[in-house]
């Protein structure tokens, strides 16, 4: 049996009341009178000390009594095993939390940082240090199942070899999610601590330079641990200030704009900017003013196109991580356009007038519109890379056989459904020719004065560009000569977009890889309003994006980001800036491995040709380098504590929750009411006995 406050039970000394009162002095109680003293020799009268006890039962009741009181006072219970459980020393922990974003490039920051983490690994029990690092992800070096595993000889060894192996990259730094992600697996790991005071007893150390660039953004989503702390050690450089480089446009006049920014805790603020060819030969150089705290934007002279591609140079910074930017000048796409229909380029009436002016040319891409007339020379696809297919009268045999083959290919076909002549062609690259015929029907509605189309998938790509309120209405555009189009389930489809009488409009079926879109009207001003609508060329252009390979490939990145690769890069190897090579697997479809600033070239191991080359650069937020104010992740929920919070401050938490589950145990058990209840009844009991003892006395003293 333990107490819950056992202070009370020094009223043990009560019981010593009981006997005090057997052990007082008595006077003379009875008196005799007689008739006469005359003869009695006179003495004075005596007292009477009891020096033995006479009345034991009443005694002991009395004093359990007391007893029983005293113990209810000091709240007694019984230890179960959860109990136990919390006697238990909770275990303390420590990470280290490393900041390898790129502004940990200046110097002498990362030996800043080495130094307070070896520090910090001596001073704690090496089993319950665990190792993380940070940049745009969490890294676990040393994770937290890691450092509570068993003791082994030589953990401070390995600790620092661990720490030894790290160094800087050049990422960005999203302090916030690596905080919500590890206080997350903290979380995760207290769930099954028993002793419910993990949290309290495990400490961040952070160790950073706590720059301004730092992302925060993840915090504001995330409920902070109210018992979880967070050590600060922030890290300075010996030369404050920075000015970084951030490349805003390179059009296809070769001729960038660039952004200059100055840190607000810079001292310099006279720059150069400069073309850099070949190392430490500029041209083209221009001062530039930049006041600390802010930006300018500067627009260099073109490039040329004959020699090779320069790099633009910032100097007159001592901090020179991010004072230098990659260029690779995007490139004019070429693209192909096929449209089997009529050839009649100066008629109105032509659906072909309008298709041809719906692809201008432009300095980023270059169209070749090939209008297929039906007496034109057969289509070789072969000899053509064809990015997008119209198609608005009947194919030949030939002619669908040939649009069935490019679909198969994974091409992008248009076909209106605005005639009878049509539709036959249109069962040929539906379905299988045996049966589509049969599934497939179409007809003339009764149309009473125009439609409108309704029920538009705005989450498709071919809408996704008219989901602004400004550009989502589409109650101007009329239609009054459509078909209805009925396809059975059998042959899969979607329908995008709805008249109001319930009849498809416009509907997108899949081919093997391809993706034939049907439009049940014609966009002539004689059938719709289409053509001479705001909606008519962003929408063609939109259908034209859908062929990835018709979609212009950047050229410029930033660290961190993912290249699409295309259908003929993505069985090729990437060739990085220190002229690593990084073998793509079969079929991959993204590149994430830009983790240095520099060229990367796309390459074949059987054609020598070079493939596309593009540029990755530091990003701009790394070059804000004035400190983070703390008082931003405070506001944000990061409880922070000092350096020099000792380990008993840490325990104490955890002996208020024991007291407090220790409280929890006694109102369960309330053994002092009974305690109360048996107290009441011995005094009960010794009332009764007393008085039966006192009329027995009395009886007895005067027989």
């Amino acid at each position: 049996m333990s107490f819950l406050t056992p202070l009370y039970l020094f009223g043990i000394i009560a019981v010593g009341l009981p006997i005090l009162l057997h052990l007082v002095r008595h006077q003379p109680k009875n008196v005799f009178h007689f008739s006469s003293l005359r003869f009695l020799e006179h003495k004075p009268p005596q007292t009477n000390r009891k020096n033995k006890i006479e009345h034991w039962l009443l005694l002991s009741l009395r004093a359990l009594a007391v007893i029983l009181l005293v113990a209810a006072f000091a709240r007694p219970f019984f230890k179960n095993r959860d109990l136990e459980l919390t006697t238990t020393q909770p275990p303390n922990q420590t990470i280290l939390l490393i900041d390898t974003s790129a502004s940990m490039q200046r110097q002498p920051l990362w030996e800043q940082a080495l130094t307070k983490a070896n520090e910090i690994a001596r001073q704690t029990t090496p089993e319950e240090v665990a190792i993380y690092t940070f940049d745009t992800r969490l890294k676990a070096i040393k994770p937290l199942r890691q450092a509570k595993g068993a003791r082994v000889s030589g953990s401070l060894e390995r600790n620092q070899s661990l720490l030894a192996d790290l160094s800087p990259g050049w990422q960005a730094t999203d302090l916030g999610a690596a905080l919500t992600e590890l206080a997350s697996l903290l979380q995760e790991q207290a769930v099954s601590d028993p002793t419910g005071s993990l949290l309290r007893n495990t400490t961040i150390e952070l160790i950073t330079d706590f720059q301004a660039g730092s992302r925060t953004a993840a915090l504001s989503q995330f409920s902070w641990p109210e018992e979880l702390r967070v050590q600060l050690h922030e890290l300075k450089s010996e030369q404050p200030g920075n000015a970084g480089l951030q490349l805003l446009t390179l059009d296809a006049e070769s001729q960038p704009t660039v952004r200059i920014v100055n840190a607000a805790d810079s001292e310099q603020e006279q720059f150069t900017l400069a073309y850099e060819s070949l190392p430490g030969q500029t041209e083209e150089s221009q001062q530039v003013y930049v006041p600390r705290g802010q930006s300018r934007v500067i627009r260099l002279a073109a490039l040329d196109q004959a020699a090779p591609v320069p790099q633009i140079v910032l100097s007159g910074d001592q901090q020179e991580f991010d004072n230098r930017l990659f260029l690779q000048p995007p490139t004019r796409a070429s693209l192909t356009v096929v449209h089997y229909g009529t050839p009649a380029d100066n008629s109105i009436e032509s659906a072909n007038y309008f298709a041809r002016r719906a692809f201008p040319s432009t300095r980023q891409r270059e169209i070749d519109f090939q209008t297929i007339g039906p007496d034109s020379p057969p289509l070789l696809l072969s000899a053509t890379d064809i990015h997008l297919m119209l198609i608005s009268r009947q194919l030949a045999p030939d002619e669908t056989a040939q649009v069935q083959r490019y679909l198969e290919q994974g091409g992008v076909v248009l076909f209106t459904l605005h005639d009878d002549t049509t539709t036959e062609s249109l069962h040929q690259l539906a379905g299988p020719a045996e049966n589509a015929s049969q599934r497939i029907k179409t007809g003339t509605p009764e149309i009473n004065g125009y439609a409108l189309l309704t029920d538009i998938n705005f989450e498709h790509p071919l809408f996704q560009i008219f989901q602004a309120p400004e550009f989502s209405d589409f109650t101007r555009l009329k239609f009054w000569n459509y078909r209805s189009l009925k396809l059975p389930e059998q042959i899969p489809h979607q329908v995008l977009a709805r008249f109001d009488h319930q009849s498809p409009a416009i509907l997108e079926l899949k081919r093997e890889t391809g993706t034939l879109l049907v439009m049940t009207f014609g966009w002539t001003p004689q059938e719709s309003q289409f053509a001479l609508s705001t909606k008519f060329v962003p929408m063609l252009n939109a259908i034209l994006a859908l062929n990835d390979r018709a979609l212009e490939a950047p050229a410029q990145f930033t660290i961190g980001q993912k290249v699409k690769l295309t259908a003929a890069e993505q069985t090729r190897q990437i060739r990085t800036p220190n002229r690593s090579v990084i073998q793509l697997a079969s079929g991959q479809q993204e590149f994430a491995e830009t983790i240095q600033p520099g060229l990367y070239q796309v390459q074949s191991e059987s054609k020598p040709a070079p493939g596309r080359q593009f540029a990755v650069n530091l990003d701009i937020n790394e070059s804000q380098t004035e400190p983070l104010a703390q008082e931003k992740l405070e506001a944000l929920g990061v409880r922070f504590t000092d350096a020099s919070a000792s380990t008993t401050d840490k325990t104490s938490p955890a002996d208020l929750h024991r007291q407090a589950q220790l409280r929890e145990l006694e109102q369960k058990q309330q053994l002092w009411r009974w305690l109360i209840i048996v107290a009441l009844a011995l005094l009960g009991l010794e009332t009764v006995l007393a008085k039966w003892m006192a009329g027995k006395s009395s009886a007895t003293g005067k027989a």
